[in-house]
């Protein structure tokens, strides 16, 4: 008889949030389903998508992300109660595992693939330790995720073609978890996984599809004509860094493989922000050519820029919101994410905060469910919290009422022709902007 075992992916919270406004599967249970041996029947449960039945299992493996921890410690302690088996991963637990493990029987700290076979025999055995590191795997032979476990009410799937950043920047995770050194998957692997992917959209989940170097660009522009080549025809996403623009080819490439849109990191409208978070890329480019960023990808077709801008550094004044507003009106960019700066565990920012006496809400674990870019949990340098929430409302009013987002993607569709990009672009802001009024506000410490 077979074993069964439960990958579950907890939900931050019941209640709407910017993290569900577009909910895709978790690549690293797909990945973990893929290397559970054929004598495991084998279930992925996305609380996000579908309740908790906490059905019965003989191993239940959960993954974390900050502002589910909660969450994700009380979906542990109910199976416990029920006298089975816990393991629990991810980013959050691998930053604090000492917290994770009065909560669980076991922890696994950092990327699990090189230690998930060790887990399941030491399980077997009832021998499973209270914490497993790993080491960071190569992604040559990496296995393809098992996405015929996925639900079929997941609108987007994901695929990742490398892992870890050489960048230090003060706010992120990516190279804690991830490593500094760049890992790259064979293009040709990446291509297999693509012709068996049943979506005709998907998200390369990257931190970057350009990667990093001259080497790791090639490798791109290889990808993409390898995608043309096989006849790939799908419509798909990435994460890019402004220099996405300096190289033709790549603008050429990326649109003839089916790139509709791609998430910029901006950041900031002010350099001595860019300066402090360490953005050298957007530095060296400039803040006087973020248009032209943009107005290059739309001439090449590609017709939903997602700007990404981060609000309440330690330079960022008042008048960061207006800059910000005027700016995404005048640009001609599509939709933009406006976040408040999170200070997550492990972090050297939220180091420096905790050090400095500026975080405000340290009731752990408890308050981890704060982390969704939406709250202010440190007191800004040159303003108060409330103005920082009140600022990032107003310019999510001032550019998602309904008359100013049908101007908006009537300007990308004149820019790019793209309706189906354009109508996705109306609907992102109307639909950001409105949960963004829902989500935001002061913390309810009575939740």
């Amino acid at each position: 008889m077979k074993k069964k075992l439960l990958l579950i992916n907890p939900s931050q919270s019941k209640k709407p949030n910017l993290a569900n406004l577009i909910t895709i599967p978790s690549s690293s249970l797909g990945y973990l389903a893929a290397l559970t041996p054929p004598d495991w029947d084998i279930k992925i449960n996305d609380e996000n998508i579908e309740d908790l039945t906490f059905e019965e299992a003989d191993l239940v493996a959960i993954t974390t992300y900050t502002c589910n921890a909660p969450r994700a410690y009380e979906v542990s302690e109910i199976y416990r109660r029920k006298g089975i088996k816990t393991v629990i991963g991810g980013v959050h637990v691998s930053m604090l595992p000492d917290e994770a493990a009065q909560y669980v029987d076991t922890v696994v700290i950092g990327e699990a693939e090189s230690v998930w076979g060790t887990v399941l025999k030491d399980f077997e055995k009832n021998e499973m330790k209270k914490r497993y590191t790993s080491e960071l795997i190569s992604l040559e032979n990496q296995v393809q995720p098992r996405t015929d476990l996925y639900s079929r009410k997941y609108k987007l799937f994901t695929v990742e073609t490398s892992r870890g950043c050489p960048n230090n920047c003060e706010f992120c995770t990516v190279m804690l978890f991830n490593g500094h050194k760049y890992r790259q998957r064979p293009v040709e692997d990446v291509l297999d996984e693509l012709e068996k992917l049943p979506r005709k959209f998907f998200m390369f989940s990257d931190n970057n599809i350009l990667g990093h170097g001259k080497k790791a660009e090639e490798r791109a522009i290889r990808l993409f004509k390898g995608m043309v080549d096989r006849g790939i025809k799908k419509r798909w996403g990435c994460y890019v860094g402004i220099d996405f623009v300096n190289n033709p080819e790549v603008l050429k490439w990326a649109k003839k493989a089916g790139c509709s849109s791609c998430f910029i990191g901006f950041e900031s409208l002010n350099e001595e922000s860019l300066k402090e978070i360490q953005k050298t890329r957007n530095l060296k480019m400039g803040v006087d050519h973020y248009k032209e960023v943009i107005q290059k990808i739309h001439d090449n077709g590609i017709g939903l820029i997602i700007g990404s801008f981060v609000m309440g550094n330690d330079n960022d004044y008042p008048d960061i919101f207006q800059r910000t507003t005027d700016f995404i009106l005048e640009s001609k960019i599509d939709t933009a994410q406006l976040s408040i700066l999170n200070p997550f565990p492990g972090t050297r920012l939220f180091e420096r905060l905790e050090k400095e006496g500026r975080l405000l809400y340290t009731n752990y674990p408890h308050d981890w469910k704060y982390l969704d870019f939406t709250k202010v949990l440190y007191k800004p340098k040159n303003m108060t919290p409330d103005q920082l929430r009140e600022g990032v409302a107003q310019v999510y009013k001032d550019t998602s009422s309904r008359l100013t987002t049908l101007k908006r993607a009537i300007t990308s569709y004149t820019e790019t022709k793209d309706l189906l990009g354009a109508i996705i672009a109306y609907f992102g802001n109307r639909s950001s902007g409105d949960l963004w009024r829902k989500v935001s506000g002061a913390v309810d410490l009575a939740e």
